[in-house]
């Protein structure tokens, strides 16, 4: 694609792609949503060794983000013993990348019961719980297995009447379930000001009803507040850690809080963490190389 200038240029995004080994996707797709990019397209094909990694970058801080890419794919080179991963840059218009992005973007169904699709796809089906994610690019529509986990366990756990605390809330799906489950009222937190700002869409897109807040920030937005029924902290393993003590202590009695965005390495330090706070009803949910820890506070 020829470069753009002037007025134009704002159009366009940096599309990147790299083939890694298919046994390093999870921890590499890992470290690029929490420091690079949120939105991520996968291709592999049967048979290869390799996936493709899509993502893309804004023109303004495309610099900075690659600048962090090639130095983690340095370190990943040399700690894993392969060839340093190529990386495929090219410029993409942005209305062009929004019409290919729309043709491969497919509704995720959990359990029979709950279908989260983008605005231009229907609910044939008539599923029970319809959550719509609009459509933008650092986000995506709930495919990553541990949004699918804490989907599958708030149908199983949730209890109608609930007060939800939704950590790390990204596009606001978790939020937008609770609602449809019940719940009083919903504080979604994220530290990305582009999350907060698709989340409010999305509860204004799902007519969210329950009371709520949507804020900027992290664990301290909750210094002052009553136990919550169900907490949700869909973040990384060094996030968790850092709030655990405070997760679990606004975790109401008889509650319920689901860690999760851990592999299954991380489960040590948790269940160390844990177990200095005296909890010990915890369940392991597996989703591929995912975990997502159940865990009920008892009084």
């Amino acid at each position: 694609m020829n470069d753009q200038t002037g007025s134009t240029a704002q159009s366009d995004l940096l599309e990147i792609k790299i083939d890694i080994p298919n046994d390093q996707v999870d921890v590499f797709c890992d470290f690029v949503t929490v420091n690079i990019c949120n939105g991520l397209v996968l291709e592999d094909e049967i048979d290869t060794l390799y996936t493709t990694l899509i993502f893309y970058l804004q023109p303004d801080d495309s610099d900075k983000k690659l600048g962090i890419l090639n130095g983690y794919l340095e370190k990943f080179s040399k700690s894993e013993n392969i060839d340093l991963p190529k990386v495929i840059k090219r410029k993409i218009n942005k209305i062009s990348w929004e019409d290919e992005y729309k043709k491969n973007v497919q509704p995720v169904i959990i359990e029979d019961q709950i279908i989260v699709r983008p605005p231009w796809l229907s609910n044939t089906n008539e599923y029970k719980y319809d959550i719509v994610i609009e459509f933008k690019m650092a986000f995506g529509t709930g495919k990553h297995e541990t949004t699918r986990s804490c989907l599958k366990l708030m149908l199983e756990h949730f209890k109608n009447g609930n007060k939800f605390l939704d950590m790390g809330c990204g596009s606001g799906v978790l939020s937008i379930l609770a609602d449809q489950l019940g719940v009083t009222y919903i504080k979604a937190i994220d530290y990305d000001v582009v999350a907060i700002e698709n989340c409010k869409e999305n509860f204004k897109f799902n007519n969210v009803s329950a009371p709520y807040d949507i804020l900027f920030g992290s664990i301290e937005k909750c210094s002052d507040d009553k136990p919550y029924d169900f907490v949700c902290a869909n973040i990384i393993r060094s996030t968790i850690l850092e709030m655990i003590d405070k997760l679990i202590e606004i975790t109401a009695d008889d509650g319920v809080l689901l860690l999760s965005g851990l592999l299954q390495p991380d489960l040590d330090e948790i269940n160390a963490a844990l177990k200095r706070n005296n909890i010990s009803d915890i369940s392991v949910y597996p989703d591929n190389e995912w975990r997502t820890l159940i865990i009920k506070k008892t009084s």
